[in-house]
């Protein structure tokens, strides 16, 4: 349901929430669960955006409850406009989101279901092959409420959503949110993950036209591939290509003179961290360690850090060592956090 007016309960939960977009915030990294990315759902361009901080926040603050809240304040810093504008776009917001639905698969593992063993229900296929996948519907949200006087957004996730959150790290994709703020359009922002998702493997996997109308939340329109390639699919490429992280260009099979499948594929070009190698006014007394990690390194040094003694100033309430091991390798990322880290790393072998 929709409320206007929340309760005590929640807003000793907003007071107790750190807010975690402000003025100084310069990179925002995003972590999704690649069962999310590639999720068939269509939301207006604020609502992705929104949907997208407020998962992010709900997965880093590690509180294992289904509430998270996003002031106005914050919504403005992140995507770089008004904070009287950003009351507006969460007003309207808050009245739109329980309407959505989205839709993804899960998958049973058939082993853990015959041996009666838990956790047999996966948001990725098992790799021994033997998995029953199961399409699956659901609301984004169980109830969502705005308070006008003190701007900001209550939102409680729907336990499939939830689910998916807590299992972000069994396989996810991280990219920055603010590379994307300045895209026009749901479809672009949507492509964009996914290119993400499928970056290091110079393409995304072949998929029939249905499911490409599916992920964009089309799947009832456009019954003219034509009139999807020039109304979705295009524009959505040239937006990304405008974006300047990727030259990204689509390829089609046909099955004698019908397209049955589209795939994009992926070049990545060069980036900011990248460029800061050649950057004369670089520090010179700045190790150049930083730029070399891959993102395999990264990944591994931060799983084995998340149980060092030495970290546990950095860990945040309950969440769990993965949770714990996923923030510190976005922290990574950041040159001031990775020289704070050396030491650690070097302790770990890293050279």
């Amino acid at each position: 349901m929709y409320i206007n007016y929340i309760g005590a309960v929640a807003m000793s939960e907003f007071v107790s929430n750190p807010i975690f977009y402000i003025e100084t915030t310069k990179d925002i990294p995003i972590s999704k669960s690649n069962t999310l990315i590639e999720a068939g759902f269509d939301l207006t361009l604020a609502e992705h955006d929104l949907m997208t901080l407020a998962i992010n926040k709900l997965h880093k603050q590690g509180t294992g409850n289904h509430q998270v809240f996003i002031t106005a304040q914050e919504f403005a810093v992140a995507n770089k406009i008004s904070e009287s504008h950003a009351y507006q776009q969460l007003k309207v917001t808050a009245d739109k989101l329980m309407e959505r639905h989205l839709k993804f698969p899960l998958y049973i593992d058939l082993d853990k279901k015959q041996n009666k063993e838990p956790n047999a229900v996966c948001v990725v296929p098992p790799k021994h092959g033997r998995y029953e996948t199961v399409p699956t519907k659901h609301n984004w949200l169980q109830s969502v409420g705005y308070a006008d006087t003190s701007g900001f957004i209550y939102l409680h996730f729907s336990d499939p959503l939830r689910f998916l959150i807590d299992r972000t790290g069994d396989a996810y994709t991280t990219y920055n949110f603010t590379n994307t703020i300045e895209m026009k359009s749901f479809g672009g922002k949507r492509l964009y993950e996914m290119v993400c998702k499928w970056k290091d493997f110079g393409k995304t996997k072949m998929m029939y036209i249905d499911e490409w109308k599916e992920f964009f939340g089309v799947a009832d329109k456009y019954p003219r591939t034509a009139e999807f390639k020039r109304r979705v699919l295009d524009p959505a490429i040239a937006e990304v290509n405008a974006q300047g992280d990727f030259r990204i260009s689509l390829k089609q099979e046909k099955v004698g003179r019908s397209i049955t499948h589209f795939q994009i594929l992926i070049k990545k070009l060069k980036t900011e961290k990248t460029k800061e190698k050649t950057n004369p006014s670089r520090d010179p007394n700045t190790a150049d360690l930083f730029t070399k990690m891959t993102d395999a390194q990264r990944h591994l040094f931060a799983k084995k850090m998340s149980e060092m003694p030495e970290m546990s100033s950095y860990s945040q309430g309950t969440e769990s060592y993965q949770q714990f091991a996923i923030r510190i390798a976005e922290m990574l990322l950041q040159p001031e956090k990775f020289r704070e880290f050396y030491p650690l790393l070097t302790k770990l072998g890293y050279k």
